[in-house]
């Protein structure tokens, strides 16, 4: 079985679909904020739907330029591409800053797109398993989950897999990101690895009697398969009860943002 969604695509990363229309930096300013480490990380809470006890926390990279202009993380991470190996080191190093700063919670979030995992697969181990080990290992009360970014066509999906069943094999959860994003692939392979599965907020403002029909759907096979399911975009009362009366088992988004936790780079 393989999904691809309809809906409309926006940002992922964290941040707020304008932000996803912003002009690519210049080159000087990628290099820039590599060399000086001009970046944060930006923790989100993850709520229980039910009780709304804060059971974790979503890592998201924060980026500004040297006149402290922020530049969103999307934006930056699209420019990266352009060279692999910068790429991985900015990749590195604000998984680095994320896990150094991590609030103490059973669940810690990071996001992390194939491209970056798989210019880091060294000689005898990928760098990105290899740092979450050390994390886990000084901080065995908390879970790793690796959510997986930019799934837009047949051959991300299948890079999607490889690094699925490596950090599945590592012993880390897996989370597919951006369900109901248009053009996102999911496979049922790579849905029945995953432990949890979140859903895009494009599914509280488009709230058809044929969406809802949709999304029961997809929620009654992910509690078939025993993956929890994650409501991104809670930002009033009204969408935390959306969430609620759906069944969604977590929830995430501004309506907690007096729980949000911030930390900027040292250097």
């Amino acid at each position: 079985m393989t999904i691809l969604s309809d809906l409309p695509h926006e940002a992922h990363r964290g941040v707020p679909p304008a932000a996803s229309r912003h002009a690519p930096p210049h080159p000087h300013d990628v290099l820039d904020i590599a060399i000086n480490r001009r970046y944060g990380v930006e923790y989100q809470p993850l709520v229980d739907a039910r009780s709304g006890d804060i059971i974790g926390y979503e890592a998201l990279a924060r980026f500004r330029r040297d006149d402290g202009a922020a530049v969103p993380p999307n934006v930056m991470f699209e420019a990266l591409h352009e060279n692999p190996l910068l790429l991985l080191h900015v990749e590195l190093e604000t998984k680095r800053l994320q896990l150094a700063h991590a609030p103490e919670a059973p669940h810690l979030f990071v996001n992390l797109d194939p491209d970056s995992f798989h210019v880091g697969e060294g000689i005898r181990h990928n760098l990105f398993v290899e740092l979450f080990r050390r994390h886990r290992k000084q901080f065995p009360r908390q879970q790793i989950t690796v959510e997986v970014t930019e799934n837009l066509s047949i051959q991300d999906l299948q890079r999607s897999q490889e690094m699925i069943s490596v950090l599945k094999g590592a012993g880390f959860g897996v989370a597919l990101d951006d369900m109901g994003v248009a053009g996102t692939v999911v496979s049922y392979d790579t849905l029945s690895e995953s432990s949890e599965v979140k859903f895009d907020r494009s599914w509280l403002s488009r709230r058809t009697p044929r969406r809802i029909d949709a999304l029961q759907w997809f929620l009654g096979l992910c509690r078939a398969m025993d993956v929890r399911t994650v409501l991104e975009g809670i930002e009033t009362p009204d969408d935390l009860a959306f969430a609620r009366t759906a069944g969604f088992d977590w929830v995430q988004g501004f309506l907690f943002r007096d729980h949000f936790v911030y930390r900027q780079s040292d250097r």
